[in-house]
């Protein structure tokens, strides 16, 4: 096996351990997202009918999960409704059979195998980065938001300053 062999099968391994940690992560949040909507949809209408009384320990544990779950659905929110998360999902597999098939097309020709690493390993780096901007973003969302808020005001024309 040459080295350039061992680049791309490390190339290869990277991009489908990513494409399953997303794979997993995806599924882990969308069920936290679902468990969390159901709680916040089942306490208060256990509540509202009557099946227990907010004054019993239940209803009291019940009024605490729902003020608890709705923070967390709230504060985490761009993490369990992300519909990035399919499409940055899909477009690391999608990489993934793009780098096999071009290596298969490759052949033997060094060269040509190396400019197929080179290739797929610069489109590999610049989705991760984008995925994890993305990421960044949907926490902080205000870095960039700082040099729009200074300046005119959108809506009424008007200067602001923060």
């Amino acid at each position: 096996m040459t080295e350039i062999d061992t680049l791309l099968d490390q190339l290869a391994h990277r991009i489908q351990s990513d494409c399953n940690r997303m794979k997993r992560w995806r599924i882990i949040h969308r069920s936290n997202a679902v468990f969390f909507n159901l709680t916040t949809i089942v306490a208060p209408a256990v509540l509202a009918v009557g099946l227990t009384s907010s004054e019993t320990l239940l209803g009291k544990c019940l009024l605490l999960a729902v003020a608890v779950v709705g923070g967390l659905n709230i504060t985490f929110k761009p993490y369990l409704h992300s519909k990035r998360r399919r499409s940055d999902m899909n477009a690391m597999r999608r990489l993934g059979d793009e780098f096999l098939a071009e290596r298969a097309a490759s052949g033997e020709d060094q060269s040509d195998q190396l400019a197929v690493f080179t290739k797929y390993s610069a489109e590999y780096h610049v989705l991760y980065e984008r995925r994890a901007d993305g990421l960044i973003e949907s926490v902080v969302a205000v870095e960039g938001d700082t040099e729009d808020r200074v300046g005119e005001n959108k809506v009424s024309g008007s200067k602001v300053d923060i």
